[in-house]
């Protein structure tokens, strides 16, 4: 869409991250949130997580296992001259092996469901962005969407797979341990968890700071990409205005904003983490003091005493385990929040009524027909305002105005990329704002102002509608040859399996609007939308084309003769629009002017004084062009000077 036919929409586009109110879905609150992130993704995965929480289970018995039989070699040591030392060591080490194999399984049964999960919360993204419409991605920023749909989905995976084992994990290694260093000495245990309980206030405070900082952090990566992104589509240009050091300038501060909040979140965790391994230090100190006088009265033996120091070992990685599980749980919550802002959106693109099947052209009917765009200003015009036409069936409408009169947004309002008020706009005698999108989308073939290709094959972009398998070869090069592309292909060294590159950017911008004419042109439509895409080509293509898309809406007629396409053209060359049945003259949003090409040129007015502005410059080009053919290379049929694509190259 064009910039002034969007109206407001070029701010909404610049402000950068930030989201228009209410462009993304409310949120649950916390619970209800993980409530219905459960019921909708994990509930499924639990028979996987039970088996998972087995073998969780195994490891953490055999773990604090060990230390038992740590305290059986002590004691055979001290008492029995070490007698069955070798078996007990022996055991161990089998202890040892096993706490391996169970630890693995536990991790590939709990952290494959989140990876499965992350998979299935990138689909459900992308099926939710498509079900929405035009007037919504003008309202957000891309690169915060691309941040969600990666990072934020990946925090997402860590916390329902990650997190979830180490929650479990902490919580099964410490009941054990505790259980044993209170069946061992309960004021030793008493005395050895003071410490640790005051670790813990200051985990909790740490923590809580800790996510307030990695919220703001995927605040700002989120404005981070969608700077780089907005800075990559429009790197030609940034280069041609020499704005690299202003964008360099706003990268930097982004980044340095990034890089300062990720310092601060490090810094956290620097002091709070190994605050809470300290207190190992501190527990072990009053185990070796009391423990120790314990062992010399004889109510303790050497072997309760190194199992109690294993203990305490345990729980001081279960707190230290505490640390990073909070800092994960709260970034994955984080993150949570942000893809189900988007998940829970609202489809605008939802099912309606179909259109009825026909072989004929569709008929379009608007009456009062007005669109203003959400985000515009109060005092802002309409972008439309009070637009009334009729095509028949396999006719054809012109639409011709200045940039920001409109003629874009009635594009975007007939093909559905925009919903027009209700009643307002009719096809084949259903309302517009109620038809089925498949249905709009099997009938409706449009070619937009801008051009825009997928970095594939231009095979693939031409039929990018059907799956590669199913391309039909000879329909591709039907829709080639009509579009004027058919020999300039021929001359590319990889044909029709060109790599076009990102947005179309190794062709040429006639070759890409082409190209997205062959597209339009690959599959039957009911209605053909054109939204001026004969500015980028010369005047002998441009009649070869119009003569081209003629013959293809001509091909298939319905029962009464008529062609079986409607056409729709946008075009600011009057040359193009002289065979439409009505002109629709657009100014302000308004229809100042309609009627046939002839009966507006008998009036005289904005029609008639633009075709005689342009029959002035043709001919101006030609006599500027005309003596220094020889000098500057071939001349197209207007008179000016043909490069790249129009002179036959692939530029």
């Amino acid at each position: 869409m064009s910039t002034a036919d969007g109206g407001a929409g070029a701010t909404a586009a610049a402000a950068g991250a930030a989201f228009v109110p209410g462009a993304m879905a409310p949120l649950p609150p916390g619970r209800q949130l993980l409530r219905a992130f459960f019921d909708l993704h994990a509930r499924r995965y639990l028979p996987v997580y039970g088996i998972g929480l087995v073998f969780l289970i195994a490891t953490n018995w055999l773990t604090v296992a060990i230390p038992g039989l740590v305290k059986n070699v002590f004691d055979a040591m001290q008492t029995r001259g070490g007698v069955g030392v070798d078996r007990l060591a022996l055991w161990i080490v089998v202890c040892s092996v096993a706490v391996i194999v169970v630890r693995t399984l536990s991790r590939v049964l709990f952290f494959n469901p989140g990876r499965t999960i992350e998979f299935r919360i990138r689909n459900q993204l992308l099926e939710r962005l498509l079900a929405k419409g035009g007037t919504w991605f003008r309202a957000v920023a891309h690169g915060d969407l691309v941040s969600r749909a990666t990072n934020d989905s990946t925090f997402v995976r860590a916390l329902v797979g990650f997190s979830v084992l180490q929650l479990l994990n902490l919580v099964l290694a410490a009941a054990m341990a505790l259980f044993h260093m209170l069946a061992t000495d309960a004021l030793l245990t008493l005395l050895c968890l003071l410490p640790m309980s005051a670790s813990l206030l200051v985990l909790r405070q740490g923590t809580g700071r800790m996510f307030q900082a990695m919220r703001d952090g995927q605040v700002e990566l989120g404005a981070l990409s969608d700077h780089i992104l907005e800075s990559y589509k429009g790197k030609a240009a940034i280069a041609l205005g020499h704005a690299e050091p202003a964008f360099l300038a706003l990268f930097d501060r982004h980044n340095r904003r990034y890089t300062e909040i990720n310092v601060d979140v490090a810094a956290l965790r620097c002091f709070v983490l190994p605050l809470a391994g300290q207190t190992g230090s501190v527990a072990i100190f009053i185990l070796l003091f009391v423990g120790g006088a314990r062992v010399a009265e004889g109510t303790l033996t050497i072997g309760d005493l190194a199992a109690f120091a294993s203990y305490v070992g345990v729980l001081v990685a279960s707190l230290v385990m505490a640390g990073w599980l909070i800092a994960s749980l709260q970034r994955g919550m984080v993150a949570l929040e942000r893809v189900w802002e988007v998940l829970d959106l609202p489809a605008d693109r939802v099912p309606g009524e179909a259109l009825p099947a026909h072989d004929r052209g569709l008929h379009v009917q608007a009456r009062g027909l007005t669109h203003r765009f959400a985000d515009a200003a109060p005092d802002e015009p309409a972008t439309l305002q009070d637009v009334s036409f009729e095509v028949a069936p396999g006719g054809v409408l012109g639409v011709f105005g200045a940039v920001g009169s409109g003629k874009t947004t009635l594009v975007a309002l007939l093909s559905g990329e925009l919903e027009p008020p209700r009643g307002t706009l009719t096809l084949d005698g259903v309302d517009a704002a109620a038809v089925d999108p498949g249905s709009r989308a099997s009938a409706v073939a449009v070619v937009p102002q801008v051009a825009f290709l997928f970095s594939r094959p231009l095979r693939d972009n031409v039929a990018f509608v059907d799956r590669p398998e199913a391309i039909d070869d000879a329909r591709v090069a039907a829709a080639l040859q009509a579009a004027q592309l058919a020999e300039e292909v021929a001359r590319m060294p990889a044909g029709v399996a060109t790599l076009v590159g990102e947005r179309g950017q190794m062709l040429s911008g006639g070759q890409r609007q082409r190209a997205q004419l062959a597209r339009a042109l690959y599959r039957p439509s009911r209605l053909l939308l054109l939204d001026d895409v004969l500015a980028s080509v010369d005047h002998d293509t441009e009649e070869r084309l119009l003569a081209a898309i003629s013959a293809h809406r001509k091909a298939q007629r319905d029962a009464s003769g008529r062609p079986a396409t409607t056409l729709v053209i946008v075009s600011s060359r009057l040359s193009a629009l002289r065979d439409a049945d009505e002109i629709l003259v657009l100014e302000g949003g308004r229809v100042v002017e309609r009627g046939d090409h002839a009966s507006l040129l008998a009036q005289g007015g904005r029609y008639a004084a633009a075709d005689a502005a342009q029959r002035d410059g043709e001919s101006e080009a030609g006599s500027a062009t005309a003596p220094a053919q020889d000098a500057i290379g071939p001349v197209g049929a207007a008179g000016r000077p043909v490069h790249g694509a129009e002179a036959g190259g692939s530029a």
